[in-house]
């Protein structure tokens, strides 16, 4: 469990909504987050950016997210670092709580709440480099798949309550029928096949 980040604000921490149904959503983010990882090809960085995006309303097509996430895969650029789901999490905790919105947190905070997620992350995996978190695994691809595939979804599911902390009406606001949605591979295969990478079809 992560240790809430005190920003000063006036609103409380659930804002009225109970706090069994913000878990039931991060973990739904969690879970979609990992089908689409699995299923549908996208990389950790895409699904951890799309989950948020298109779950909590943040306005951005889903080919934008795309866009944006598609070179962290991999480490920035294949690099191996930074873990991209870790990239994908900074670029939806912008999106949503960023500096200069209308609903955002002062920079300082913004900073503190992002180096929190960070720390979190390394101590969860021991590592945010994403060629150290695989180094185990280079020989074995299916292992390897499973593993960030399983980090995809905690990055997403504590991204999301990090979220719902601070603008906990977007709880209210929630795509639950896209968060709920899981297709099976051979769904995302035809989906890919057929146009695209990723359909908006819940």
């Amino acid at each position: 469990m992560f240790k809430l980040i005190k920003t000063g604000r006036s609103r409380e921490t659930t804002g009225g909504v109970a706090e069994g149904d913000v878990e039931e959503l991060v973990r739904l983010a969690g879970d979609r987050a990992e089908n689409l990882f699995r299923n549908h090809g996208l990389s950790c960085s895409e699904s951890v950016l799309l989950v948020l995006n298109r779950g909590f309303g943040g306005g951005l097509p889903d080919e934008t997210c795309l866009g944006l996430g598609g070179g962290f895969g991999g480490g920035i650029g294949g690099s191996g670092c930074v873990c991209g789901a870790l990239s994908g999490a900074v670029m939806a905790l912008g999106l949503f709580l960023g500096p200069g919105l209308p609903e955002g947190m002062n920079k300082k905070d913004f900073r503190r709440l992002v180096g929190g997620l960070h720390d979190r992350f390394r101590e969860r995996s021991g590592s945010v480099c994403c060629r150290e978190l695989i180094a185990d695994f280079r020989q074995r691809k299916n292992e390897r798949k499973t593993f960030c595939r399983g980090l995809t979804g905690w990055t997403a599911a504590e991204t999301a309550r990090l979220v719902l902390v601070e603008r906990p009406e977007l709880a209210g606001r929630a795509d639950r029928g896209f968060l709920a949605g899981e297709e099976s591979r051979f769904a995302g295969l035809l989906k890919r096949v057929t146009g695209g990478r990723f359909s908006a079809d819940k």
